[in-house]
């Protein structure tokens, strides 16, 4: 199978996985500013600095405005992949665009980097993604799954 179907695949998967699971034991009133403020406390945003609107529609094609909430933080260098991005959809019918364009960026980056940067693609190809109640998370970083892990405490009840 080729990497986009498999990626498609997954994704499809992780959209039956969230829609099954809407709502358990999560806390959908938190802001992402009260997520990202738990999350610091917890996990390290190595190489990463805070993104803004600006580079959310530079890296998604994301508007933020559609959203109840947005916290995006992006690589520090162009030879860089680590980056997070954490929304709060308004309406759980977001979700799948919002998977599309994340799916889109990690193509990008794979294609950007393929050829002459094996450790970003290793990297890129070991992000993480997930989707609980009213939040989607996604992060390329060497310490993802400790991301990934400040990002669920924060949320579950």
């Amino acid at each position: 199978m080729n990497r986009n179907f498999k990626r498609k695949l997954l994704m499809t998967a992780m959209l039956l996985t969230s829609i099954l699971t809407v709502g358990c034991g999560v806390n959908n009133d938190m802001t992402v500013e009260e997520i990202e403020s738990d999350m610091v406390k917890d996990a390290k945003f190595e190489k990463m600095e805070r993104g803004d609107s600006k580079s959310l529609k530079r890296f998604y094609k994301l508007n933020a405005n559609d959203y109840d909430g947005v916290i995006l933080y992006t690589p520090q260098s162009t030879m860089d992949v680590n980056e997070m991005l954490i929304v709060k959809v308004k309406d759980k019918s977001q979700i799948e665009s919002l998977q599309d364009s994340i799916d889109s960026r990690i193509n990008y980056q794979l294609e950007s980097f393929d050829g002459y940067g094996p450790e970003q693609v290793a990297l890129v190809n070991e992000y993480e993604l997930k989707t609980k109640g009213n939040y989607v998370f996604f992060a390329v970083s060497e310490n993802a799954q400790e991301l990934k892990k400040a990002f669920l405490d924060s949320i579950e009840d």
